[in-house]
């Protein structure tokens, strides 16, 4: 039976209140962003113990939501998978049947297929393995490469920005091929690929790549009139293990998708983890 809650949220406009709430968080009123943000703060009781600056430092929420860490704050552990981002893995799975099933939520499921909305790249990915991180509003929120490896091609899928929530995940059927998504697919240096897809929720619902610089979603900076932006650079992009790929402005999750050359390296890849929370240079292995 649906909520009062779900059926606001679905007649709910949510991409353009979600850009509402951005341009709020961006302004540097006086006193009253400081209010905010130390609200914030406090709310969420954010650790600022590995930030590069203190709180007082951020003129608004939307700053301290996208802090930097301080440099030397996260080495990256030894071994070739790293989590790309702080969060709780909640879900992973292996790619042993044709379907490319993805769990979401108890009773509820997705195809790689839909997530991407490209068969034939999830092809690439049979016989590999994926894993979920939801990311909470006082983890740190920008997203890192989870191994060394090179940029293949980044993938844009316009969506709605529906709740990421345990709520919302047990409700929405498919959540995470509906809402907005930002796939970087990178091949990695010991072989095999790997893709980080960056899936938006509601509150701004904006991802940032560093690789481009013009592509910011739910900020009109991308068209939304074809199902799927395809990207493929012109010059060499290499990426080090736990170098920064770009980061989210409120929200969200990622799902790590690896192909079957690197679970085959890697057999218990994503199991220690399952149902825990990672930080951002983990080793996920």
């Amino acid at each position: 039976m649906n909520t009062p809650f779900y059926v606001f949220m679905f007649l709910l406009p949510k991409n353009a209140v979600s850009r509402a709430f951005g341009f709020l968080t961006r302004l540097r009123l006086p006193f009253v962003s400081a209010l905010a943000r130390d609200w914030f703060v406090r709310r969420y009781k954010l650790d600022m113990s590995e930030s590069e600056k203190p709180a007082a430092a951020y003129p608004n929420i939307a700053s301290l939501f996208i802090r930097k860490l301080r440099p030397g704050a996260r080495p990256a552990a030894p071994g070739e998978i790293v989590s790309p981002v702080d969060g709780v893995l909640s879900q992973t799975g292996v790619f042993d049947e044709p379907v490319q099933k993805m769990i979401q939520a108890k009773g509820k499921s997705y195809s790689l297929s839909s997530l991407l909305r490209d068969p034939e790249l999830a092809k690439k990915f049979e016989g590999g393995a994926w894993a979920t991180i939801y990311l909470a509003p006082f983890n740190y929120h920008r997203i890192h490469s989870p191994a060394a490896g090179k940029l293949l091609s980044a993938h844009y899928c316009p969506g709605e920005l529906w709740p990421v929530n345990k709520g919302s995940v047990e409700r929405v059927e498919g959540l995470f091929a509906i809402n907005e998504r930002l796939t970087s697919r990178i091949q990695a240096e010991s072989g095999g690929e790997f893709l980080v897809v960056k899936v938006g929720a509601t509150n701004v619902g904006r991802i940032a790549v560093n690789y481009r610089k013009d592509w910011i979603t739910n900020a009109g900076k991308i068209t939304r009139n074809v199902p799927r932006t395809d990207w493929f650079p012109k010059e060499e992009i290499v990426f080090e293990k736990a170098e920064e790929l770009g980061r989210f402005e409120m929200g969200s999750t990622v799902i790590l998708v690896v192909s079957k050359e690197i679970r085959e390296r890697h057999p218990g890849l994503f199991r220690n983890c399952f149902g825990k929370a990672v930080r951002m240079g983990e080793s996920l292995i």
